[in-house]
């Protein structure tokens, strides 16, 4: 099993079919090792890793059965393609010819067992000893058919995770999915008011409202933290129809029409990602290309690592979260779970 994705990008792991092509130049002294050439002759080889050879990657969060690779804590146990490298001095730097690899980027926002995850474009060292013996290398698996340079474009300048003071002056990061969606009954009542006298959101207003959000449990879904949900920064004037009023009168709209008030409060993960994407395009005037882009990212959290389906129930806009059968959700609170569909 492999197509699992992060930010529209394959994670890698030992059962992916990911791989560090020919990483260059991984420089080691090949013989003959004579009076002219004593260490041998220094040859630039192309090496190469292959994520089936990870070790010390997840525990619990695993792909096909497999361990995931993770930031700090993943590596390739071998590399190859410099093997004829072999004179006493091996790698011009590492004196080694077969070392390790090691990741040098991942992604910033998508984790397993706590630890950021590895994804396809991420960059890796080769021919390791203390240090590298090749320069950075992309590390190679799949991209999402649906993530194109426009999602990408999309995704550095403007998408990012939560930070009360992220945005420029006058903007205000937008939780594209509210976590109303995911905070425990109650709680999004006890901070409106919060929300709202906090003009900057200073740290420690913050971290007062952090403490109303539910703990970890043991149940699905637990990785939901709002600093980790997917954040646009939209214009802020809640009472002149700037961009971020704009984005949660379209989210509440969305939810009148679907009758989320009569339904106890919920509604479905699917809807709540659409009207996130439908308040987001209109308040920030994006395109139909750019809106695909805010759906892929949307899954490439809330599904690919909160474990939510198409079917999951979530609270509503201004609404508490459901308190029947739930997992809770780190920091956040409670969303029913719907059978996944067969």
């Amino acid at each position: 099993m492999s197509n699992v994705f992060a930010n529209g990008l394959e994670i890698s792991g030992k059962a992916v079919d990911a791989k560090t092509i020919a990483a260059f130049p991984d420089t080691c002294f090949t013989p003959p090792e004579n009076p002219a050439t004593p260490p041998g002759v220094p040859v630039p080889y192309p090496s190469f890793g292959f994520a089936s050879d990870t070790e010390d990657g997840t525990g619990t969060v695993k792909i096909g059965g497999q361990t995931i690779n993770i930031k700090n804590k993943s590596d390739l146990t071998k590399t190859s393609g410099t093997e004829a490298g072999c004179a006493a001095k091996k790698g011009i730097i590492t004196s080694n010819n077969t070392g390790k690899e090691y990741f040098n980027s991942w992604s910033p926002n998508v984790k397993a067992d706590g630890e950021p995850v590895i994804r396809f474009t991420d960059l890796a060292t080769n021919n390791h000893g203390s240090a590298a013996n090749t320069p950075p290398w992309l590390h190679v698996c799949k991209a999402n058919p649906g993530w194109t340079p426009t999602c990408q474009k999309l995704y550095e300048d403007y998408l990012f995770m939560y930070k009360p003071n992220k945005c420029a002056k006058g903007y205000e990061p937008h939780h594209i999915i509210d976590n109303c969606a995911f905070v425990r009954a109650g709680a999004r009542a006890s901070t409106k008011k919060s929300f709202k006298s906090a003009k900057k959101m200073a740290a420690r207003v913050w971290k007062k409202l952090k403490n109303i959000f539910q703990s970890g449990s043991p149940h699905p879904g637990r990785n939901y933290n709002e600093d980790d949900a997917p954040c646009i920064c939209l214009k802020d004037n809640m009472d002149h129809g700037e961009q971020h009023k704009v984005a949660h009168d379209v989210t509440r709209a969305e939810a009148k029409k679907a009758n989320v008030k009569a339904k106890g409060g919920k509604w479905k993960y699917s809807q709540a990602r659409a009207a996130g994407v439908k308040s987001v395009k209109k308040a920030a005037n994006l395109t139909d290309a750019q809106a695909e882009c805010i759906k892929i990212v949307l899954d490439s959290y809330y599904k690919d690592q909160m474990g939510c389906t198409d079917s999951t129930e979530v609270g509503g806009p201004e609404t508490s979260a459901p308190t029947a059968t739930s997992f809770a959700t780190g920091h956040g609170g409670n969303a029913n779970v719907s059978a996944v569909p067969s």
